[in-house]
This record gives C-alpha cells, sequence and structure tokens, in this order.
C-alpha cells in the first residue's frame, strides 16, 4: 500500500488571492519532500453542459492556462474532472493503477474546496470504504473565510469521524505514523 496524496485543485484559475497563494506554496514544498509515495493532482475542468453553468451560471475554469495546475507542483499523475468530487470509477481504477494494482485502503486530500470538493470527495471514499484522511492544514475553502473552514471541518468530523480529519504539519515520512497505514 502506497501513501497518495490527493491534490484538489491547484491550478491557476483557482489559486487567485494571497491566501490561495501561501496555500500552493505550502504544498508545493509538501510535494517537494517526498513524504507520499505518489501525488495525485486533480484539477477541475468545466463543461459547456455541465451543471455548473446550467444550475450556478459559473463558466470558468473551461481551458487554457486557467485549467493548468500550479507551476512547479510534484505529481504523478493529473485527473480531470467536471463536478465536485473526484471519485469515480475512472479515478478509482487510475489510482489504483500507481498503487502498483493494490485496492485502495486509505488516501490524503489536501487543496482548494474545504467546503465543497474536498469534503465530496472525502464522503465518497468514505462510502467506498477507503479511508480519507483530510490534512486540514493544507486546506482552504473557496472563499478564503475562515469560517468556512471551520464549518467544513466541523461537517466532515461529524460525517467520516475525527480520526480522518488530520491536523498536523509533514516534513518527513516518519510524521505519517500513526496516521497512515505504513508499510
Amino acid at each position: 500500500m502506497k501513501n497518495i496524496l490527493v491534490v484538489m485543485n491547484l491550478q491557476n484559475g483557482l489559486v487567485n488571492t494571497p491566501e490561495k497563494t501561501a496555500l500552493s506554496q505550502k504544498i508545493i514544498e509538501l510535494t517537494r519532500k517526498h513524504i507520499f509515495d505518489r501525488v495525485v493532482c486533480v484539477k477541475f475542468v468545466n463543461r459547456d453542459d455541465g451543471v455548473f453553468p446550467k444550475y450556478h451560471r459559473y463558466y470558468d475554469m473551461h481551458k487554457g492556462k486557467e485549467v493548468e495546475i500550479v507551476d512547479d507542483l510534484n505529481v504523478d499523475l493529473v485527473i480531470n474532472r467536471s463536478i465536485y468530487s473526484c471519485v469515480s470509477e475512472d479515478f478509482i481504477e487510475k489510482v489504483v493503477k500507481i498503487n502498483d494494482g493494490d485496492n485502495l485502503v486509505e488516501l490524503f486530500l489536501c487543496g482548494i474546496g474545504t467546503d465543497t470538493s474536498i469534503m465530496k470527495s472525502a464522503l465518497d471514499l468514505f462510502e467506498r470504504d477507503i479511508k480519507p484522511l483530510v490534512l486540514v492544514d493544507y486546506c482552504i475553502p473557496n472563499d478564503n473565510s475562515a469560517i468556512t473552514q471551520l464549518k467544513g471541518i466541523k461537517i466532515m468530523t461529524q460525517m467520516i469521524g475525527e480520526k480522518c480529519i488530520v491536523h498536523k504539519e509533514f516534513n518527513k515520512v516518519e510524521d505519517l505514523q500513526g496516521i497512515a497505514c505504513i508499510k
């Protein structure tokens, strides 16, 4: 079992505030430390016929530089999605492949969207009996609000359990002990 980090929404068009830029740099640094065996980046790519234009009248993040992942993010795999959750049969299949074909037991989550994409993906992983470990020190909500961050964490804690909410900075592989299913 590999320790796999899933980075959500670290894209040019979404890293659009000083707070998100700081988080982006923090996650880039985390990926450079090689604490995780694999890093998967999940990109949001809006579709013309998708739910975001239809229900939110949100037309950004469609193509070009805005949908590209930020420079210097060290990733092994990039997966596109057009809905909140990254969890799909295609996602599971691709992540199992970079996990040497082993079934997924747990995944670490971080990035932009504590209150949306990260929460929905964590819930979907939980319901598939894949332990979602949300690295809240490496997450930010879409609106940058501390209140939204706390609400998102509270809801996830209630729904997936407090053991899945990780309040910790990571500097070396040993920092995963006691959290991850270390090999």
